[in-house]
């Protein structure tokens, strides 16, 4: 399995901040040459794909928006088609496909296809979660699931119920990703405020311990709903 490393945190952060100041393209442009000057590298298709997603929450959310959602997308499945145990990958197109050019919530109008490709995606990725290597961000896979059986119409209570056992088991170290780390917290926060009072406990304690840096999770915190 490909596990996040720092280079994709720090190509995150800097492909992020390019976006919101207009600056994109060209960096851009560099990694997509690169990726089609090394058409069966992985690792050059997934910067590529990396900073695409990054740049996606500076593109104006209009009707025009889904096209560089669609191309994200694409360049995301254009890694898993090298190297289909790219946990970043794979989690990411997962996440885009949940999301609409609206925001990410449980009131998002994605697709029932994209929907359904994004829980294919998941479910791929907790089975490949089980293997002996293990990252505390894993937990964030668990939480998307529920966060897409909530957007299907799906009760989902058995998975409900395995992601509060991940969320136990889960070890109370911060995972130290200052520009992923915003994405990876995503669906925990959806869910927090979505909870039974026992619940919440759970997914805050989890979403303090390992993105309490993050300022969705911190946000939460001054308002005195999480936990820690």
């Amino acid at each position: 399995m490909r596990l996040i490393t720092p280079a994709d945190d720090e190509l995150y952060g800097l492909a992020s901040a390019a976006g919101k100041l207009g600056r994109a393209d060209r960096l851009l442009a560099m990694l997509e040459g690169e990726s089609a000057a090394r058409p069966d590298d992985g690792e050059a298709a997934g910067r590529y794909a990396l900073a695409m997603m990054a740049v996606l929450p500076s593109v104006s959310f209009e009707l025009a928006a889904h096209a560089p959602f669609t191309a994200a997308i694409d360049a995301l499945g254009a890694v898993l088609a090298i190297e289909p145990d790219h946990w970043l990958a794979r989690y990411g197109r997962a996440r885009l496909r949940a999301l609409t050019p609206g925001g990410y919530s449980l009131d998002s109008v994605g697709s029932g296809d994209e929907l359904t490709s994004a829980r294919s995606d998941l479910d791929y990725l907790i089975e490949l979660q089980s293997r002996p290597v293990y990252q505390p961000y894993f937990v964030s896979s668990h939480a998307l699931a529920a966060v897409l059986d909530g957007l299907l119409g799906e009760s989902g209570r058995l998975h409900r119920l395995f992601l509060l056992d991940e969320l136990a088991a889960c070890p109370r170290v911060n995972v130290r990703l200052p520009a992923l780390g915003a994405v990876l917290c995503e669906p925990l926060v959806t869910l927090y405020t979505g909870s039974a009072e026992r619940e919440r406990h759970l997914i805050g304690d989890v979403a303090s311990a390992l993105y309490g840096d993050q300022a969705a999770v911190a946000a939460l915190r001054r308002s005195t709903l999480l936990v820690r």
